[in-house]
């Protein structure tokens, strides 16, 4: 018989959830072993974040260099529509609520956060950005093996010359939002060089106070019932 290689505790151990793992150090009072647990946890969702991250923007890069802008536009739009439409449903009508509950999808990204709330809105920033930023500050946009770039002025681009192909669902993003509701609840506004400078995420209070800017590099005009 070969020798085995795993010990009965141990694959008890490996088919528990890590979160099962972190609960019962805590209970015990092992707070070296919960610190350890926590981080083994974050490291496993990270890893598993940036697999699908790198799988979604190596699946858009081929449809785009192969079927050219207008069908990588489609497939946005159909994506988004599938995940991003049923968010917003769900979403509370309470403001407060619609905005941390954004905030709670932004941490799935797992990185830091800063917000800033004035009279108009509320911005918020992801330092880094967790998926799309860190991937142009890893390179994946470098080399004989780079993401594709969509160039040219449009709507992927929000009128750039050049932006990174994961990044534009977001002009999509907005889109299906304004034609389901009339006024996008969040619109982007991207760092000046992606990657290095923080994009924001921005919630006017009142979407009758978006810009009517943000409508425009959309290639739409904003409705006399949103102004």
């Amino acid at each position: 018989m070969a020798e085995r290689i795993l010990s009965s505790d141990e694959i008890t151990e490996m088919e528990k959830l890590t979160v099962d793992r972190l609960v019962e150090t805590i209970e015990r009072g092992d707070r070296e072993g919960a610190k350890k647990l926590a981080r083994r946890m974050y490291n496993e969702f990270l890893s598993m974040h940036d697999l699908y991250r790198n799988w979604a923007t190596a699946t858009l890069s081929f449809v785009g260099r192969r079927f050219g802008d207008k069908v990588l536009e489609e497939v946005m739009d159909e994506g988004v529509k599938a995940w991003w439409g049923p968010t917003m449903d769900k979403m509370p009508q309470d403001l407060r609520a619609r905005v941390k509950m954004f905030t709670a999808g932004l941490r799935g990204h797992l990185q830091p956060l800063h917000i800033e709330e004035d009279d108009e809105k509320i911005v918020i920033q992801m330092r880094p950005c967790g998926s799309g930023g860190r991937l142009v500050l890893e390179g994946k946009y470098e080399g004989p093996d780079a993401m594709m770039t969509v160039k040219g002025k449009q709507f992927l681009t929000y009128g750039r010359d050049s932006f990174p192909v994961y990044c534009a669902h977001e002009p999509v993003m907005e889109r299906v939002d304004i034609e389901a509701h009339g006024a996008p609840f969040v619109v982007v506004e991207p760092g000046r060089e992606i990657g290095k400078d923080h994009c924001n995420f921005i919630i006017y209070k009142d979407r009758s106070k978006v810009p009517a800017k943000y409508y425009e590099r959309l290639g739409l005009k904003k409705p006399e019932a949103a102004k």
